[in-house]
């Protein structure tokens, strides 16, 4: 009688045994996961190591709408656009 308690004692020990290495395991992943990302950030934001960025501003002229209840004046917009 006390094997079959025994037995079944050792498994759920082995068990939680493993689940806790693999939630080290999956831990240190994502912990990796992160240093990669921030490296990554990193190097993109190191000069000369990107491509020549090219700056283009594009300038739109709103009209006012004559539908309007309030009658407002044209005005001017710019859109920077990075290349």
């Amino acid at each position: 009688m006390k094997q079959p308690i025994l037995l079944i004692g050792l498994c759920a020990l082995a068990g939680c045994a493993s689940r806790s290495q693999f939630q080290k395991g999956y831990e240190k992943g994502a912990a990796d996961a992160v240093k990669r990302q921030y490296w990554i950030e990193q190097s993109l934001q190191k000069p000369g190591k990107n491509p020549e960025r090219h700056l283009s501003v594009y300038k739109l002229t709103v009209p006012p709408d004559p539908d309007a209840k309030v009658k407002t004046v044209p005005y001017e917009i710019a859109i920077p656009i990075c290349n």
